[in-house]
């Protein structure tokens, strides 16, 4: 005997958007707000707009001068704010592979100096922590010894 579904079996309707004729649409949000601007100018209400002293500016990791100062300047700004600010988890998870399979060896490769210098200051050292606390059937735990020399590979 066979069982019947009980639920039937119902097609999947994707839409084009009318705004933007994405199937799916690409931004449901903006073309609400697109769509809501032609009714409304089609129903000759006034416009709505932010004063533009109103407007937000840029983002407070850019500096204010940034046209007036040099690219070198810019720059090491950048990576000012990026050594404050943590890394994607995947960068460190990445890191911690290559540690934990090639030791301290793994720190004179290009991608392990580089992903080492993504990190925050406060990852360098959780990083530090977790290979110190490794178990015995993922890796050898590291020693206070190889852990400096993770912290000097850093430049800290």
């Amino acid at each position: 005997m066979v069982k019947e579904n009980p639920q039937p079996y119902r097609a999947a309707i994707v839409m084009t958007c009318r705004t933007c004729s994405c199937s799916p649409c690409v931004n449901p949000d903006f073309c609400r707000a697109c769509r809501d601007a032609h009714r409304r100018k089609a129903r000759g209400e006034p416009l709505r707009f932010i004063e533009a002293s109103l407007w937000r500016g840029p983002p407070d990791h850019i500096p204010q001068n940034w046209n007036e100062i040099s690219l070198e300047a810019l720059i090491a700004h950048f990576d000012v704010a990026r050594s404050q600010n943590d890394a994607p988890e995947r960068t460190v998870e990445a890191l911690m592979w290559s540690l934990r399979t090639h030791s301290t060896k793994a720190l004179d490769e290009a991608a392990a100096k580089r992903r080492l210098s993504e990190l925050s200051d406060q990852q360098v050292i959780e990083v530090g922590d977790r290979l110190q606390k490794l178990k015995p059937q993922i890796a050898r735990a590291w020693t206070t010894k190889e852990v400096k020399t993770l912290l000097r590979a850093r430049g800290k």
